[in-house]
Formats: structure tokens, sequence, C-alpha cells
């Protein structure tokens, strides 16, 4: 038995000394260098070299360069017995791109940093700054039991379209980006602290938006925000400002749950000046706007909006890509003035639209209450053939039925009065080139003719088949004359008799 203990005893002792040989001499960080640096030649298919590697039981040298490009330095004290250490370190990286096979992301650009790591197992700070984005850097973190505790990190003027290019995305927005973060606990289930992000001089770069999104902007786009993040065990708790050349959004609180990234939010649009959507609708516009709802994000993405305008109300719902949306009580008139549309109608709404963003195709239907025509050319060329004033006719009740695929809607309109009933079966709007081809059939007192409406949106071609229209007016003129005649030849006794029949 003693001659097993000692025999195991002194294996033991040899091979601690062959790992102490190994690890802690010359000879042995040479021989440790050169197979770090062949097995990473080998798997990584980069040129990876340790210029210099000491490591002793008290303190660690190391150099290493990749491709010629870029300098790893890392020096101080390391005392593995008393498990404590006080280095500092030197990081350039001029490539980044050459770093794909350790990231398994493309990165572009070049990052430096430099700093120090000092303390032990319990508590140890990490403290340095940084060249990133082409902005300034520090930080400071506090490690307890070698876990991240206490963080200080500041980042001022970081360009955003280096961040882009960073993570290899297109430059699509120029501007900076400025962040301090104070985190009293970075452990999950007892996150505490606070995040305050700020973007200023922001633009978007509309060449490479356009050619990606296929939009259309023409208009600089700039933007501003401030996002204030107070954190808690397992959330990020945000208040969202951010002003743009074309809208504003304020979102109160948005809960991120940090576990599952569950998004739960409230938010609030504010478009001053409709004119300004223009490059993104391609409709003309103006008025105001302003949209508040929520947004709820886990494995489907539901947003909720509500809005009073035009004298009326639009409330709204998106379900990952279906749009469907209640519009009551908004006035015709009023639309047809926001969109630059002639302004020959007004009534109030009571319709549903159904629409899938992603199709691009859906219906709008429902009805017009209490419609009534305004002075316009249609109306003038009714009231001048048929001596029939259509503008003080009121239709109680008007069906609407639209589909829309794209850029293209058809619609069908039913609508009667007590003198006239009006029929639009099919009319084609084409808003993409503001177009519009549409057959109105319309009947007044028993006479029926159609009227053709075509040519731009905003001063539309009128044609009116006059011909039932004509014969319709020399008959109320001989009526009228054969009147005029029997209240002056016959008396009123005779007279009434001969117009009752007439009738």
């Amino acid at each position: 038995m003693k001659k097993l203990f000692f025999g195991l005893t002194f294996l033991i002792l040899i091979l601690l000394g062959a790992v102490y040989a190994l690890l802690f001499t010359s000879t042995g960080n040479t021989i440790v260098a050169s197979i770090v640096e062949s097995k990473v030649n080998k798997e990584q298919d980069i040129n990876f070299k340790i210029n210099k590697f000491l490591l002793t039981t008290k303190e660690i040298e190391f150099d290493s360069t990749i491709d010629d490009n870029s300098n790893i330095k890392i020096i101080g004290d390391l005392s593995l017995f008393s498990k404590t250490i006080d280095i500092k370190f030197d990081i350039n990286i001029k490539d980044l791109s050459k770093l794909q096979r350790f990231t398994n992301q493309k990165l572009n650009g070049s990052f430096s940093t430099n700093g120090s790591f000092k303390g032990d197992s319990v508590l140890a700070k990490l403290e340095g700054s940084s060249d990133v984005f082409k902005g300034k850097a520090t930080y400071d973190i506090d490690f307890e039991n070698f876990e991240p505790a206490n963080i200080l990190f500041n980042m001022k003027n970081a360009k955003i379209d280096e961040i882009l290019h960073l993570i290899d995305k297109p430059r699509y927005a120029m501007g900076n980006l400025d962040i301090n973060a104070n985190i009293s606990n970075a452990k999950l289930e007892k996150l505490n602290g606070k995040i305050l992000t700020k973007i200023t001089n922001g633009l978007v770069t509309n060449s490479l938006v356009n050619k990606d999104f296929n939009t259309k902007l023409n208009e600089k786009l700039n933007f501003k925000g401030t996002i204030k993040t107070d954190l808690e065990p397992f959330k990020a708790l945000s208040k969202v400002d951010v002003y743009t050349s074309m809208a504003n959004l304020f979102v109160k609180k948005a809960d991120i749950n940090l576990k599952n990234m569950n998004i739960k939010s409230d938010y609030f649009l504010k478009i001053d000046d409709l004119s300004k959507l223009f490059d993104v609708t391609q409709t003309k516009m103006r008025g105001n706007i302003g949209v508040a709802g929520d947004i709820k994000k886990d494995k489907d993405l539901l947003v909720n909006g509500y809005s009073e305008i035009l004298e009326g109300k639009l409330k709204f719902k998106l379900l990952n890509n279906d749009f469907s949306a209640n519009i009551d009580n908004i006035e015709i008139l009023k639309v047809l003035h926001m969109l630059y549309y002639p302004e020959i109608f007004t009534s109030k709404t009571k319709l549903r639209l159904d629409y899938n963003i992603a199709k691009e195709n859906g219906d709008l239907t429902g009805s017009l209450i209490n419609g009534q025509f305004k002075k316009n050319e249609y109306s003038t060329i009714i009231s001048s053939l048929a001596r029939f004033d259509l503008t003080k006719e009121v239709y109680e009740n008007i069906d609407l039925k639209s589909n829309i695929n794209k850029n293209i809607v058809k619609s069908t309109i039913k609508m009667k009065s007590k003198l006239s009933q009006i029929e639009v079966n099919p009319s084609t709007i084409d808003t993409k080139n503001s177009i519009i081809d549409a057959l109105v059939v319309t009947q007044i007192k028993g006479i029926k003719f159609d009227t053709k409406i075509t040519g731009d949106l905003a001063n539309p071609s009128v044609k009116v088949d006059t011909k039932k229209l004509l014969e319709s007016g020399a008959k109320q003129k001989v009526k009228e004359k054969i009147q005029d005649t029997i209240d002056k030849k016959l008396g009123d006794k005779a007279g009434n008799i001969l117009k009752g029949f007439f009738k």
C-alpha cells in the first residue's frame, strides 16, 4: 500500500512539474504559443502570429498580430495562486472583416481600445477607453465573482453611418449618437440602472433607402430623438421622443421583457403637415393628424390606433399584415379637401376597411349618410339641361363598395333621394397616377342619362349624354306652354280639370 501511495504521489508531482514546465517556463511558453498559433491559422485561415508570450506564476505578457494590420497587447501581473490580476491591455484592429471567422458576422471598419483590469476573484475592475464609430467611449465595470455588477458607460459623438457600416449594413442614415449608462446591478434578476440615449443631426440617405426599399424620397428627412430607459429585474422601460421633418413620435412607456423580448408600448404619432408625407405616400395631402394607440409584440405584432379626425373618428387594428379600420362620422367634404380632390359632395361616413399590407389589397364597404352635392360642373350641367337643382337633393343612405388592389381602386355606389337616383358601377381610380374613369347613371324624375367622368382627379373631364336631357327639356317647355294657355284662356274650373288630366 505504501508503494502504491508513494507511486501515485510521484506520478502527480511529475505531472505537475510537466504542466509547470509547459505553462510557466520560457520553453513551455514557446511551445504553447506555437500550438495556439498553428491551431488558429489552420482553422480560421488567417495570418495570426504571436510575437511574444510570457506566462509565469506572477506575470503575463502577450503580443500578437492578425494579418499584419491588427495588434493585441496584454501585460501585467497575474497570480494564479492568490487569484489576483493587475494588467493593462491595448487592442488595435484596423480591419474588422478579418475577424468574421471568429464572430460569424461580417464586420467592417476598425476598432481600438485600451485600459486596465485589476482585482481578485471577489472584486475586480475593468476600466478603459475606445475609439469607436469615429466617436469616443469610456467604460468602468465592476466584477463580483467574475460577473459584471456595476457598469458605467459613456459614448460621445458616435456616427450612425459608421455603426451601420460596422454591422455590414448600407449607410441608410447619418447623425450623432450619445449613450450614457449607469447600471448599479447587471444581473438580470436584480437588474437596476438607467440609460440615456440621444440622437442629433440625423439625416436619412435618400438614395440608398430608395434603392433598397423601393421608395421615392426626395426632400431631406431630418431626425433627432431621446430615449430614457429605466432597468428593472428582467425589464427595460423606455420613454421615447423622436422628432423628424415628416412626423413626430412619442412613447410614454415601452415595456421590454428581456427574457423573451416581448414588447408592450403606447405611442402617439403627430403629423403637423400632411404635405410632408408626399414622398412616402405619393399622394398630395394637406392638414394635420394625431394618432394614439398601443403596440404588443410577442409571437405576433398587434398595433391598435385611434384618431379624432375631420369631425369624426378613426379606429384601426394591425395584426401582422392584416389591417382593419372603422371610419365613423368623418366629413367627406373635408376628406376631399385634404386630398386636393374637387369638393363636390358632403356627407358623414360609416365605413369599414379590411386590407392586407403584404398583398396590397382589400375592401372598403359601408355607407355615406345624409349626402348632398355641392355646386360643381356636374350639377351645373344637370341644372342647365334638365332644369333640376341637384344640390337640393338629400341622399339619406349611400351604399359604397370598393376593392383596392395596390394603386387601383374599383368602386360601386348606389344613392337615392326623393326625385333622383344615381349609380356608379363601377368606377376606377388610379391613386398612383391620380386618374379616374367612371360611368355615372342618373335618373331624375324618370329621365335616365349617363355621365362619363375621366382624367385627372383634381380636374376631371365630365361628359353628359345630352340627348335624353334635351328631349326632357323640350317636353318640359311644351308642358309649361300648355299650362300657361290653360290658365289664360279657360279659367280656373276648366283649367283645373285639364291640368289634372295632363298630370
